[in-house]
């Protein structure tokens, strides 16, 4: 029993992976030796001494030291595949015992062996979907460096959803109990077949590091606040015509640091999330049917206040409705059925028991973007979308207005918002002629700021007018 166990700590490379999360920069030797590590452990296992008599480690040994110098960005040699093949021999029969286990393990008296056979739907489903990447490296579908960023998705995602439907479960309202946990399993159903959809296909180049290198005045620590950080910039991977957004991952980063220098808002406050699908922004949001997602969950009432970030694609309905923000899973055909309505946001915001709400949205929602149209190898969708008014408690800081296009940086390093944001809350908006220097950057100074340089910037680089819109809950005099 105390084996079995073990192994679904260890195999799973999910309930216990988030310490030790592959490297996407040096996924070849961190996917290896994570590797090494499961197969040393399965290898002493008493159970497995059928298997442990018939495979050498030496290959995988031999196989993470040629890795070692391999390129994050190629494919496994054959010394390599020696060794992973060796793993997935490995890991599948492990698999097999746990599956076993779990299939036919004594229930407690009174437990609910259906609630448990769903719990454990989550860790089996990450037990499988390793292996099959593991599969995919090995036969050369996928680098090194997709392995590793894969993995990193599926770990996030099993690890959020497992944790979410512990907390349905624990609700003591049995009706509000069997609801909430349906929901974390109807999101966690649409994640699977988002990512068997795309576990083989190798993923697009989309810039992580920020470009961006600024300090911003220290602000005080928030315990209490919370931010909520999405940087949706690979969209091709889904296969649905929808054009990548390459600077959305450095825009996130760059504000990650934002809002923990200046805002004082702690790492373990932040939920940041890289290529989130509908189902990911539903869980963090909420939907039309329940607007308690994990956001209203963290929040503490009347005490915290909340920062929303987007970096991504923005559309119009397709018949004119919305606006939208695009997850990375939606169909360009209807995005009025597979995104997400802006207005929606800004109902589900006003409804947290938060002190204050700040949305900056990098997006534009014209249907246009610098990458081409919202949906590849069609005509524009040029339809202007009207966006609602934001309640009072909800502070809107846009990067266009509704017809005009979101610009980046010519090198596709940032967005141009975002830079231009970033460089007025390090204090250029306090400066002369937008500020008088006394340490506090309002909403009226960062307006000034951005109408300055923004508009500027995007007019000079690409002869065009992007103006950068505040709706204001608050006083433009206030400091963010």
């Amino acid at each position: 029993m105390r084996t079995i166990l073990a192994l679904l700590l260890i195999l799973g490379g999910v309930a216990a992976a988030r310490a030790d999360s592959v490297d996407v920069q040096a996924g070849n030797r961190d996917a290896l030796e994570h590797m090494l590590a499961d197969c040393e452990r399965i290898y002493a296992a008493n159970d497995l001494d059928a298997i442990r008599h018939k495979i050498d480690l030496s290959h995988h040994r031999e196989g993470m030291a040629a890795a070692a110098v391999t390129p994050p960005d190629a494919i496994p040699d054959d010394t390599e595949r020696k060794a992973i093949r060796l793993w997935i021999v490995l890991r599948n029969a492990c698999v097999a015992r746990v599956t076993d286990f779990l299939d036919h393990a004594p229930v407690p008296p009174g437990a609910d062996r259906d609630a448990v056979r769903r719990g454990n739907a989550f860790l089996l489903f990450g037990m499988r979907a390793t292996g099959s990447l593991a599969a995919a490296l090995e036969q050369g579908r996928l680098t090194f460096a997709d392995y590793a960023a894969k993995r990193a998705w599926l770990v996030e995602e099993v690890d959020a959803h497992r944790a979410d439907w512990r907390q349905a479960m624990m609700s003591p309202d049995s009706a509000g109990r069997t609801r909430r946990a349906a929901q974390v399993e109807q999101r966690f159903a649409a994640f699977t077949a988002d990512f068997d959809a795309a576990a083989d296909k190798p993923r697009a180049p989309v810039a992580s590091v920020s470009a961006v290198s600024l300090s911003f005045p220290r602000g005080p620590d928030r315990p209490d606040d919370i931010a909520v950080i999405i940087g949706n910039g690979d969209y091709t991977r889904m296969g649905r015509d929808i054009p990548d957004v390459p600077p959305a991952h450095a825009d996130a980063a760059a504000m990650r640091s934002y809002v923990v220098e200046a805002l004082g808002i702690r790492e373990t406050n932040i939920i940041f999330l890289t290529d989130a699908t509908a189902a990911q922004m539903q869980a963090v949001f909420g939907n039309d049917k329940d607007h308690r997602g994990r956001l209203f969950d963290w929040v503490k009432t009347g005490r915290s206040r909340v920062f929303v970030y987007y970096a991504g694609h923005g559309a119009p309905g397709g018949d004119g409705g919305g606006p939208f923000l695009v997850p990375t899973d939606a169909e360009a055909g209807r995005i009025g059925l597979s995104a997400y309505p802006l207005p929606l946001l800004y109902d589900n915001l006003a409804r947290l028991p938060a002190e204050h709400v700040t949305l900056v949205l990098e997006a534009c929602f014209s249907g246009m973007s610098q990458a081409g149209t919202l949906v590849a190898r069609a005509s524009p969708i040029l339809i202007t979308a009207k966006g609602p008014a934001p309640p009072p408690k909800i502070t809107v800081i846009a990067a266009a207005a509704a017809d005009q296009i979101a610009s980046w940086e010519p090198d596709a390093s940032h967005g141009l918002f975002t830079e231009y944001f970033l460089k007025a809350m390090s204090g250029e908006a306090d400066k002369p002629p937008y500020g008088n220097g006394d340490g506090n950057i309002t909403l009226e100074k960062l307006d000034h700021y951005l109408k300055d340089n923004l508009s500027y910037w995007a007019r000079r680089y690409y002869g065009r007018d992007q103006t950068a819109e505040i709706a204001a809950g608050a006083k433009k005099s206030d400091r963010l």
